[in-house]
């Protein structure tokens, strides 16, 4: 399997995560490449949560006019299952403007509708594998700006 994840991303996602622990008075453990979620995040030293990162180059704004956030149907299984198996809140955690605008949360226990859909199509289509796996379209009424805990 390539990866396909850039020194780049990951400092945008330490950016992001960065942000995320100085509002919400929290600790990030950054997890091994290639694990199932990017952080555990404790709150007074108790483990609190999961954070997996996504960050996009666009606003907010821009995702909605061009339908929303999607979120790979293996990864929304792979924190429920996390969640539940710690006894854990997780979460996403969008990253947007390259982890310089907003950052917005959802609670995978939030997602209603979690059936598997086709992706679109790709601009860059790579031919990957990882381009025709199944995903959410998440309801925006799910995103929550990130403005303290998500919990």
């Amino acid at each position: 399997m390539p990866i396909l994840e850039t020194p780049k991303d990951k400092s945008l996602e330490r950016r992001a995560v960065g942000r995320f622990t100085t509002l919400t008075h929290t600790e990030a453990i950054e997890l091994p490449a290639l694990s199932a979620v990017d952080y555990f995040i404790m709150d007074f030293g108790q483990l609190k949560a999961g954070l997996e990162i996504k960050t996009r180059k666009e606003t907010p704004a821009q995702v909605r006019s061009y339908g929303g956030l999607i979120l790979k149907h293996r990864k929304y299984q792979e924190l429920k299952q996390i969640g539940e198996m710690l006894n854990i809140s997780t979460y996403v955690l969008f990253a947007f403007g390259n982890a310089e605008a907003d950052l917005c949360t959802v609670a995978i226990n939030e997602i209603n509708d979690p059936r598997p859909q086709d992706p679109p199509v790709r601009k860059n289509y790579r031919g990957l594998a990882c381009d025709e796996e199944p995903v959410l379209f998440l309801d925006w009424d799910i995103v929550r700006p990130l403005d303290g805990p998500p919990w």
